[in-house]
């Protein structure tokens, strides 16, 4: 979709919003009451949503810190509003109407609407702040920054890692301590085979698969020493030659090891991701240990026992290297907080913020264990990895991933990241299914972003 096109804060109006698209009046009316209460000395904060439990701890932590602060009135949480574009839409709807909530929770880089007047800049706020800019990790906050502003809070984060079942590799005889993971590549892809199992055109067991996902791409094309986009020169550079590389030893890690046909993999499993397929109802490979590893996020420490898999010690690696490389590289998915364009109450929303990105991360890391990003906030290992795993591996698991984070690589900080990652999955199933070769596929994506953001910059 085209982003639409905002007026600076004080001119922004719902003509403006509504001219780029059509879908926010029925987005907006659907919306409960509470929503648009917005007043003076009321915090009024949206969800897009999550679980009863992740909806719970949110809407405590914001009563009972405003409860605290006797200049504010009341709070308010309206939690599940919708996910991804519906949300997006609606959170726009209240903004151009004049009406929005003093701050949201978002599910998408910040950057592409802020830098469109949609939310406000917090430099100035951060700078007299505890939590000022030399507190965040400089990679992740990047996808909240553009030209020198910064349009949101990255407060916790899922880190990406590799994943593995220490279980199947010590029946196999292979060594299952972290050091021993394979370190590229070529080593992961040589390992796989050692677990791959077909009946006839039934996937039946798979070690590892070769990448598919956009939104985390930037991690892997990090990985063979490339980028997606280039933020210092506002250029998408999806058709690199390292890029192409690195979709050509996709593909040819799928023709040698699963027999060149996505479709057959899909039709064996969930084996995607460490869930179930929520179409199909297929449960996840992983937890079943027809799965020996993936890439995946910290979230999955908390989800990974809802259901629980069939076995009891994973493990987590550093992602390996690949051909063109040089060093392993993380990366985030994070819960990123924004202040929206005519906020009535935008310093109480900061300074609510400011709670939320240190003390208040640790009671959400406790209940829900997504990793807090600010430097300052002093990790306890999460209850849940304590009960199911004992102390000493659950305090090694946050340990590992407080060092993760300190190798983020920098993603989520393009103007049209949406749209971006729009064309790239067009282009990585048009890899995959043989319809375009590498080259072409992410050349085709690459002149579509880079059309986009020039509209954008130019605008």
């Amino acid at each position: 979709m085209a982003y639409p096109t905002f007026a600076k804060p004080e001119t922004l109006n719902r003509r403006s919003f509504l001219l780029g698209t059509a879908a926010t009046a029925a987005a907006t009316m659907t919306l409960p009451g509470a929503a648009f209460a917005q007043a003076k000395g009321q915090l009024l904060l949206w969800l897009p949503g999550g679980s009863d439990l992740f909806c719970k701890v949110q809407t405590g932590m914001l009563t009972d810190w405003t409860a605290k602060h006797k200049e504010l009135a009341s709070a308010e949480t309206v939690c599940g509003l919708g996910q991804d574009t519906a949300f997006n839409q609606a959170l726009i709807g209240a903004i151009t109407g004049g009406n929005p909530p003093d701050m949201s929770l978002l599910w998408d880089a910040p950057v592409s609407l802020g830098t469109q007047g949609a939310f406000l800049a917090l430099d100035d706020m951060m700078a007299k702040s505890i939590i000022n800019i030399d507190t965040w990790p400089g990679g992740l906050l990047a996808s909240c920054q553009f030209k020198g502003k910064t349009y949101g809070l990255p407060v916790t984060a899922g880190i990406y890692s590799m994943w593995y079942n220490a279980e199947m590799f010590e029946a196999k005889g292979i060594k299952s301590d972290r050091a021993s993971f394979p370190k590229t590549w070529v080593e992961m892809r040589a390992l796989s085979k050692e677990f791959t199992v077909w009946d006839g055109d039934t996937l039946k067991v798979a070690g590892f698969m070769p990448h598919r996902e956009a939104e985390s791409l930037a991690i892997w094309s990090a990985l063979n020493g490339g980028k997606l986009y280039d933020s210092a020169n506002y250029k998408y550079t999806f058709d690199s030659e390292e890029n192409i590389e690195m979709f050509n030893f996709f593909v040819d890690w799928m023709n040698e090891e699963y027999k060149g046909d996505i479709n057959l993999v899909d039709r064996s499993g969930s084996f995607a991701s460490g869930y179930a397929n929520g179409t199909t109802g297929q449960p996840a490979a992983f937890r079943e240990s027809r799965l020996a590893g993936l890439h995946s996020g910290s979230w999955l420490m908390g989800d990974i026992y809802d259901p629980a898999p069939n076995f009891t010690r994973w493990d987590l690696a550093p992602h390996p290297v690949g051909p063109s490389g040089s060093a392993t590289v993380s990366g985030v998915w994070p819960n990123w907080f924004v202040i929206p364009a005519n906020s009535l109450n935008p310093q109480a929303a900061f300074d609510y913020l400011t709670y939320l990105s240190t003390e208040g991360a640790v009671t959400w890391f406790e209940n829900v264990p997504d990793i807090p990003t600010n430097s300052l906030v002093k990790l306890a290992p999460p209850k849940i990895l304590v009960d199911h795993r004992g102390e000493e591996f659950a305090k090694e698991t946050t340990a590992f991933y407080s060092e993760q984070a300190k190798i983020v690589t920098p993603m989520w900080d393009s103007p049209v990241q949406g749209f971006g990652n729009d064309q790239l999955k067009l282009a990585i199933e048009k890899i995959y299914t043989k319809a375009a070769t590498p080259k072409d596929a992410l050349a085709e994506a690459q002149v579509a972003s880079q059309a986009e953001l020039d509209r954008v910059l130019a605008g």
